[in-house]
């Protein structure tokens, strides 16, 4: 069994690092002050290939398999999650769709632009009344001649203020349907952008269609078949994120051990102290577990296996752990933790809380591996 990575994947993960610790890290404060990605970053982020992860080559794209996405994404867990939730929903669950399930005409009308970034993605799916019971949603498209006609209200949608075009889902009829959805249609509007506690520079919103007329080759794929659709974008995008969290986890346990070993109490450094050399063992432990589930998660999905209860099982362990590992880290910082903008781990410890809720929370992934457990899916085989 080789665990090892191949040189061009070692060569991709030290480049994105680079790029997070150097650009991207020297500007934290500034987004957080600013709540606004400076514009070089976001050039910087393009020029290196980022927003075209998930686009095959032929429109532009880098077209990466979804190990070397998790890589990428780990890298950028390092960084400000304002920058990774930008490129993570554009490339992910706001791409994912198109590139699957897309037309021939579609993917040729969004794809060459997304890849340079010129056009930005999003990912509609979440109401005020239906979060993680997305059965529940309102949000109707009805059929009317060679158009659909859209109304309700979405929110928490990310890059929404910023959006070319969102990947919308709607009822028709009884099941819900997916659609393509630019946001300078007649009928569509930004609600409230909200002020969140971590994640600056983000832009997450409500997005309100009243009356909203597109054309009926907007629909992606099959009519009725929305859900199907966005749980096969889901089991990626769960994956990359957990992925995202153990960038983070491992930031956060890298920050801790650094200042422990100045900071000296009780005339010997910090984690000399038996307490926190525990602690420090706990949050590596907690790191390493969730890297092998995002990893194995991504090698099946790369084999084509639906990997539900694999991707579930990462995102829990990942954002449930480097939670945990975060909160530890701004335990040894002590009084210094809770100065915010003045030591990266305040940071690091308000992007990571939402972690446990967005993508499915903590909760819904726990109900997705009982589920899973109960149809006999109870163990992977290598």
């Amino acid at each position: 069994m080789d665990f090892s990575i191949s040189e061009e994947d070692r060569i991709l993960r030290q480049s994105v690092r680079d790029f997070v610790e150097n650009d991207a890290n020297s500007v934290w404060k500034q987004i957080e002050e600013t709540d606004e990605l400076p514009d070089d970053l976001v050039a910087g982020a393009r020029d290196l290939g980022l927003l075209g992860l998930s686009i095959p080559a032929e429109y532009g794209g880098l077209d990466l398999p979804i190990s070397q996405k998790a890589l990428v994404h780990e890298m950028l867990g390092r960084g400000p999650w304002g920058l990774a939730s930008y490129i993570s929903v554009h490339t992910g669950i706001g791409c994912v769709g198109i590139v699957r399930f897309g037309s021939d005409r579609q993917k040729a009308h969004y794809l060459p632009k997304m890849a340079t970034g010129e056009w930005l993605g999003s990912f509609a799916l979440t109401e005020p009344g239906s979060g993680s019971d997305a059965r529940d949603m309102k949000t109707r498209a009805d059929r009317d001649g060679d158009a659909y006609v859209l109304n309700g209200h979405k929110t928490f949608i990310t890059n929404a203020p910023k959006a070319h075009h969102f990947f919308t889902f709607a009822r028709t009829g009884d099941a819900v349907s997916a659609f393509l959805v630019d946001a300078d249609t007649p009928g569509v509007a930004i609600g409230q952008v909200f002020d969140t506690l971590g994640h600056r520079g983000s832009y997450i919103s409500e997005v309100v269609f009243e009356n909203a007329r597109i054309p009926a080759e907007a629909l992606v794929g099959e009519e009725g078949k929305g859900f199907d659709y966005a749980k096969r974008c889901l089991s990626e995008g769960r994956t990359t994120l957990a992925a995202r969290c153990v960038g983070a986890a491992q930031k956060a346990l890298e920050l801790a051990l650094d200042y422990g070993s100045q900071r000296e109490t009780f005339g010997k450094p910090l984690v000399e102290h038996q307490a926190l050399a525990f602690r420090l063992a706990q949050m590596s432990a907690r790191t390493e577990a969730a890297r092998l589930a995002v990893y194995r998660s991504a090698w099946l999905l790369e084999r084509g296996e639906p990997a539900i209860r694999e991707s579930s099982t990462a995102k829990l362990l990942a954002a449930e752990g480097a939670w945990q590992t975060a909160d530890d880290a701004m335990q040894i910082f002590g009084g210094n933790g809770y100065i915010r903008n003045e030591y990266m781990i305040d940071r690091i410890w308000r992007d990571l809380r939402v972690a446990r809720v967005y993508d499915g929370s903590s909760e819904v992934q726990q109900i997705v591996i009982a589920g899973r457990l109960r149809k006999g899916d109870i163990e992977t085989q290598l």
